[in-house]
């Protein structure tokens, strides 16, 4: 304990590893929401960049984040700047700058500065989403091609741009405007990384490619070596994207699970087909679940099925994207490129002839076939520009077309489609919580208008529901609302992937993944990675001398962490807020306990606590005979750990000591004992990364609860606890006591006495 203050220092001398900015700006201050740069309450617009400030100043906050930062730099800047007039450099770097800010932003980014010739983004800063590292690299490849092509056109040939990417944990300062500036070894690493790379090319760290890993195609692994790290860092080339937006195929990860506890469910899906057949109607089947319970699983499962029926069928599956330009419709343009095999990359005139064709092999004889292609080729063709091309044309009616017109092409191609192949066709969209309203728009008019065997599948996060209830209540629709699977179930799921580990292993492991499939096997993967579990050819088991304690302890995979953190950032703020307050109060809390903590009244807090609870984040504990009936638990170990770690320490710190000033006035609240207000001072104290004028009494007190708990524990036998309270009492002793006093009338002679008593009856008990 007496070296809870040597936590190691986040920052460095290097500029990319602390900028000046990077430190809490002064309360009140102005933050540009374009480069982050502070300015005077006075000021109207920035002084950096000469964007528009927000018109009230806003004391600014910290947290503690997962972030993807990404450090680009021209290649051979200086040498070039010495044989070019300044003016053609000044343009060249406007140029630059205004491109990287285009497709750093397009993505969802935020430029956090610039230094020279070097930019510094970042994803995930103010709001987590769960492919913020896919968006960074992404945008890193989408700049080395585009520096290039700029390069080449200006007359500037040669012109390129390397990077780096490091996803990890820093500090993060949330300014007036909500725009985030990151502190951290992440930052440092993230420019080492980009100086070790090739002109032209991407680096990212090992967590970078572990979360993009099923959509980014990488290099073999280099080491590099970093300033002020002792060891050698992996590192990975990305070298291009292998999934725009979907090709119907499940993730890799997703293949290996056996589909457990959903057989019901898959049912129903099949009867929506079967419906589909049968009536000639279309039918809409919404499968709705929070990330990681199965969603794609048993959509799957649905096509494996079909996959037997005697009959041909017209499959369809894509994704709609969070990001990038042009995206409303990226799910139907999918499935209409994907159906006449367009290429990547080919022109909107070949397309469009590979349209035609298809639409010419389903028309019917008698059909006047020219001014039929013509009208639907028409309204078909923006569908096969690429992103911002046709983002226009479908937002404004452009060529003299309404959303009506384009409403009807679209419909009279699935009904051409399933006409002209004799098969029902089946339309599956992915993530459609992020799903554009004129998308949704148009399944709505698809199925209400389309004489035609289509199934429309929509799968999604329950926040599309939410926005859009008039989806569930279509007629023709059935939702299923997927939940966590329960305990036996998740326990066969894991042993089908790791069927060497014993009963209670699987049971261990079951009880960390809270029944989310996603969890499970994110879990097995990260314990493969860090050598706990061996891949041998009958399935995983335990490496040599690895112990169910040694797996209890293993730290969550990041890709986890980043999911949940997602979901967290996903609530209105209030009710993110009180998830992080109740986080501190421990796994279960009381609304009075919520109450005193966040300083608001019970009655307040109704409506984010209800909020919390019907989005899956907490359960009201009801059962009668339960001594925590009326109080909340989280609904998962891990969304309490993320959410506690979100905070910066110093907020964890208050809020522990705040719930100790309110345990210690309610002798009636359920979860008050010596040891849990001990824990929370204990942890108050583990917490201050300098000492305070809190902390003497913070830790006066918490010998006190030590003490207090560890004589409780001595009396009822319990000599492991007892000792090991007794040792946490000696730990603190210094810091209560500075000037060597003894507390509650023992020296910590006494104590060490004590605990080796106790100590030596556990032995001999």
């Amino acid at each position: 304990m007496r070296g809870m203050w040597s936590h190691a220092d986040s920052g460095s001398s290097d500029p990319a590893a602390s900028p000046a900015r990077a430190t809490s700006p002064a309360s009140g201050a102005r933050i540009c929401a374009s480069c982050a740069t502070r300015s005077t309450d006075a000021a109207n617009f920035c002084s950096q960049c000469g964007a528009a400030l927000p018109s009230d100043p806003q004391t600014p906050r910290a947290e503690r984040r997962y972030t993807s930062i990404l450090f680009a730099d021209l290649v051979g800047f200086t040498e070039l700047a010495e044989r070019t007039d300044a003016e053609d450099i000044r343009e060249l770097l406007s140029e630059y700058f205004a491109l990287c800010r285009r497709t750093i932003e397009s993505l969802g980014g935020v430029v956090e500065k610039f230094i020279g010739d070097a930019v510094m983004a970042v994803w995930g800063a103010t709001r987590t989403r769960e492919d913020d590292a896919e968006r960074a690299v992404r945008a890193a490849l989408e700049l080395t091609r585009a520096v290039g092509d700029y390069g080449r056109a200006s007359g500037f040939g040669g012109l390129a741009v390397r990077i780096g990417i490091v996803t990890d944990e820093v500090a993060v300062v949330l300014g007036a405007a909500g725009e985030g500036m990151v502190a951290g070894t992440a930052v440092n690493l993230a420019a080492r990384l980009q100086a070790a790379a090739a002109p032209a090319t991407v680096l990212t760290d090992s967590h970078t490619r572990t979360l993009t890993v099923e959509r980014i195609d990488f290099g073999r692994e280099k080491r590099v070596a970093v300033k002020g790290i002792a060891e050698e860092v992996p590192a990975y080339q990305a070298l291009r994207v292998i999934s725009e937006t979907g090709s119907g195929a499940a993730p890799a990860a997703e293949i290996l699970t056996t589909l457990v506890g959903r057989d019901a469910e898959r049912d129903v899906l099949i009867a929506s087909f079967d419906r589909v057949v049968a009536t000639g109607r279309p039918q809409v089947a919404v499968v709705s679940a929070d990330a990681g319970v199965g969603k794609s699983r048993l959509v799957l499962e649905l096509r494996d099925h079909l996959d037997y029926v005697p009959m041909a069928i017209m499959w369809h599956s894509a994704r709609c994207l969070s990001y990038g330009e042009g995206v409303a419709y990226s799910a139907l343009s999918s499935a209409v490129r994907s159906r006449i095999g367009a290429v990547e990359g080919e022109s909107q005139a070949v397309a469009i002839g590979r349209l035609r064709t298809k639409l010419a092999s389903w028309a019917s004889a008698g059909e006047a076939a020219s001014a039929d292609l013509d009208w639907m080729s028409e309204r078909l063709a923006p569908l096969l520009s690429a992103g911002a091309e046709s983002a226009p044309l479908l937002s404004s009616g452009s060529a003299g077309y309404g959303r009506d017109e384009f409403f009807a092409a679209w419909s009279l191609w699935f009904e051409r489609m399933s006409a002209g192949e004799n098969a029902p066709v089946v339309w599956v969209i992915e993530d459609a919580q992020w799903a554009d309203d004129g998308l949704l728009d148009f399944v709505r008019h698809l199925q209400r208008t389309v004489p035609a065997p289509v199934l429309i599948v929509i799968v999604t996060r329950p926040e599309l529901l939410d926005r859009r209830p008039d989806v569930g209540a279509w007629e023709n629709t059935t939702v299923l609302d997927l939940g966590p699977l329960d305990d036996e179930s998740i326990v066969a799921l894991i042993a089908g992937l790791a069927p060497e580990l014993p009963r209670d292993i699987l049971r261990l492991l079951s009880t960390r993944v809270g029944g989310v499939p996603l969890y499970a096997r994110e879990l097995l993967r990260s314990l493969v990675d860090d050598g706990l579990l061996q891949n041998t050819d009958g399935g995983l088991r335990l490496a040599p001398g690895v112990t169910a304690d040694t797996l209890a302890v293993a730290e969550p995979p990041a890709s986890l962490r980043v999911l949940i953190a997602s979901r967290l950032d996903s609530l209105e703020a209030g009710a993110r807020l009180v998830a992080q307050l109740a986080s501190v109060l421990g796994f279960s809390f009381s609304m009075p306990a919520l109450a005193a903590v966040s300083k608001r009244p019970v009655h307040d807090l109704a409506g984010d606590v209800s909020t919390l609870e019907t989005r899956g984040i907490v359960i009201s504990i009801t059962d009668p005979l339960s001594s925590e009936r009326g109080h909340y638990v989280f609904s998962h170990p891990l969304i309490r750990q993320v959410a506690y770690e979100m905070q910066s320490r110093k907020s964890r710190s208050e809020r522990h000591l705040a719930t100790v000033d309110f345990l210690e006035s309610s002798p009636d609240e359920g979860s008050r004992s010596a040891a849990v207000i001990a824990q929370h001072l204990v942890d108050a104290l583990q917490l201050q990364t300098a000492p305070s004028a809190s902390t003497e009494p913070a830790a006066r007190r918490a010998v006190h609860w030590l003490l207090a708990a560890a004589d409780s524990a001595r009396r009822l036998g319990a000599a492991t606890a007892a000792r090991r309270l007794y040792e946490q009492a000696i730990d603190v002793w210094p810091l209560a006591n500075p000037a060597g006093r003894d507390a509650d009338g023992r020296t910590v002679r006494d104590l060490e006495e004590l605990a080796r008593e106790v100590a030596s009856t556990s032995v001999t008990g």
